[in-house]
């Protein structure tokens, strides 16, 4: 809760602090999924995304990345 909006509605609060209501974000996430994929925007790997000479095999202290899930 928001100091000094607690007397106002849901509604009233998301309104005062411009945000949109939960249904209307998870709307505009559906939306926003099916737009088409800009081309060259699915790259193998990340490959491009990173200045040349930045290695994407070590963490900047020599430690090796490891792929596996999160808990």
């Amino acid at each position: 809760m928001i100091r000094g909006l607690e007397h106002l509605s849901y509604e009233d609060r998301l309104r005062e602090l411009g945000l949109l209501t939960l249904e209307k974000r998870r709307l505009r996430g559906m939306t926003l999924e099916q737009l088409p994929v800009p081309e060259g925007a699915n790259r193998k790997d990340g490959e491009g995304l990173f200045p040349r000479g930045c290695s994407d095999r070590t963490r900047g202290d020599g430690s090796e990345l490891k792929e596996g899930r999160l808990r």
